[in-house]
């Protein structure tokens, strides 16, 4: 088990390691952060700090993806509090006061916890962020060192600032403008907070409970508004995500790599690539009615596809002329063509792509999967390289016609005509997404043509 803690400016790590030995303390979390942890259903996952406008924040569909899988997930004290407010039905775990008042409906604003970060990216609190100078006029009045209205001015005071320019000092220089009383106690409150760290920093109070609190045993779901979250449906974005955060391989050799990076390989230099794809859409075509044997397969395709008023008669001249090839249209078997034809067209959705994320079935055989993630690696390697010390050789700077004659050779096409088919029959929305997909691997093919260590 491992307990994985998401952090910035709210706990320094020494901190976060003392409370909860043994923790894997990572920075704020961001969009795609916890589909490439690929955590395990015993491991618990705490999340404090996140980014919110640097770069993608977090979405609700990844953290609902974590907690289908089994995942404890923890929130407390920033952006874990904001996203435990709005997803506790569905078995995310709030702790704290931030999280109490997210959740009904006190504070409701996002710049309450938020607080500005260096371009460098250290996460050393740059500013006071405005829950923090709640909770220490809301004590200060208790201890009697502000009166009740002087702190309700205060606060106002402070709700004025921008979120990255709040601070002890600016709040004083904004109270100074409305009166000098007001800056009087505005003094008080600054020293109150000098003298009493454990009561002015309520963001840290809630990120050691939290850490505390993932120690102790999970307590079974018992509320009856609360849903089940592999109840939620999974969204075309959500399986985007999955393959494009989630690494390949499990190792240390290609981390940088993720799934989509290696079924794009996988799409461009697999022989049996074409057949698996081919399996794969039929499959998906015939739903309900899919049988294992393949006479049986195709048998049920043809049908749902007539169910749906796909069939030889009823398709105009135009459709056959966009799916196949010259040479295709004249083949005397109507089965065989209308195959093609729904094959290449296949869609998840309208106007959608034909898979997401890395579908078991187009992925082949383990020892393929990990050879495509370390030509994937070495192909990011020599790019990079090859940027150093000539930008124009660069993928992006290659001409088009260098990288369709590489598609020409790799599958092994004989006639122009003959290039678009190829790449729809390999699960590609059309040539041009195939070439632009292969641009990252021209240079690597050239190496090793010219190394005689094979290519791609």
């Amino acid at each position: 088990m491992t307990t994985h803690v998401f952090i910035g400016p709210t706990l320094p790590a020494e901190q976060v390691l003392a409370a909860a030995p043994g923790a894997v303390v990572h920075g704020p979390v961001r969009h795609g952060d916890l589909l490439a942890l690929d955590a395990a259903t015993e491991d618990i996952v705490v999340i404090i700090d996140g980014v919110f406008h640097q770069t993608a924040p977090v979405r609700h569909k990844e953290i609902i993806d974590v907690l289908a899988g089994g995942t404890r997930v923890i929130g407390a004290s920033s952006m874990g509090a904001l996203r435990a407010a709005e997803l506790w039905p569905y078995g995310m775990e709030g702790v704290g006061l931030v999280f109490g008042m997210y959740a009904q409906g006190t504070l409701e604003a996002d710049d309450e916890v938020v607080v500005g970060r260096l371009p460098s990216g250290d996460h050393r609190q740059m500013a006071v962020p405005l829950v923090n100078v709640r909770w220490t006029i809301s004590n200060a009045v208790a201890q009697s060192v502000l009166v009740e209205k002087r702190g309700a001015d205060l606060l106002e005071a402070a709700r004025s600032l921008d979120y990255t320019e709040r601070s002890w000092g600016a709040i004083e220089h904004a109270a100074r403008r409305l009166s000098p009383a007001l800056a009087e106690s505005a003094v008080a409150l600054r020293r109150f907070a000098d003298r009493h760290p454990e009561a002015s920093d309520l963001k840290r109070r809630d990120a050691l409970l939290a850490l505390s609190h993932s120690a102790a045993p999970r307590k079974p779901a018992g509320s009856s508004a609360s849903a089940a979250a592999w109840m939620v449906p999974r969204t075309m974005y959500l399986e985007r995500w999955r393959g494009t955060f989630r690494p390949a391989v499990r190792d240390k050799r290609s981390t940088s790599v993720c799934e989509l990076d290696v079924l794009r390989f996988q799409q461009l230099y697999a022989p049996d690539f074409p057949t698996r794809y081919r399996r794969f859409a039929l499959t998906r075509i015939a739903g309900h009615l899919t049988v294992f044997e393949d006479r049986g397969l195709i048998h049920a395709a043809l049908k749902a596809a007539a169910e749906c008023g796909i069939t030889e008669d009823r398709l105009p001249r135009a459709a056959w002329a966009y799916w196949l090839t010259p040479e295709e249209l004249s083949d005397s078997s109507s089965e065989r063509r209308l195959l093609k034809l729904l094959v290449r067209s296949f869609r998840t959705a309208p106007g959608a792509t034909p898979f997401y994320d890395a579908p078991t079935e187009l992925r082949g055989t383990d020892h393929a999967w990990t050879s495509s993630a370390d030509a994937v690696a070495a192909a990011d390697r020599l790019n990079r390289q090859v940027a150093r010390t000539d930008a124009s050789r660069t993928p992006r700077n290659l001409p088009d016609a260098v990288v369709r004659q590489h598609l020409v050779d790799i599958w092994h096409v004989r006639r122009p005509t003959e290039l678009e088919a190829a790449a729809r029959d390999r699960g590609f929305v059309s040539l041009a997404e195939a070439e632009d997909a292969a641009r990252r691997f021209v240079l690597l093919h050239r190496a090793r043509q010219r190394s005689g260590t094979g290519a791609v």
